[in-house]
């Protein structure tokens, strides 16, 4: 998978080019997706997108699908 939500995790946690992000994906499928992960993840999202999160969206971000559809919220706004 090669779009931007994923990239962004890839850079966020550090992870090998072949590591396939998939929705259905949680905290404990991806290597360094811990409470430190989370927060570079959301700042690399803010960066990336132009966006920026509440931090009620913060704690909902728990999935990787979770992810993709606050930011398609976002950037659609």
């Amino acid at each position: 998978m090669t779009d931007a939500v994923a990239a962004a995790f890839h850079k966020a946690m550090r992870l090998k080019d072949s590591f396939a992000i998939a929705d259905s994906m949680s905290f404990d499928d991806i290597p360094g997706w811990d409470s430190i992960g989370h927060m570079n993840l959301v700042t690399e999202l803010e960066s990336r997108f132009g966006i920026s999160f509440d931090m009620d969206e913060i704690v909902g971000l728990d999935s990787v699908g979770a992810v993709r559809a606050v930011v398609a919220r976002k950037s659609a706004a």
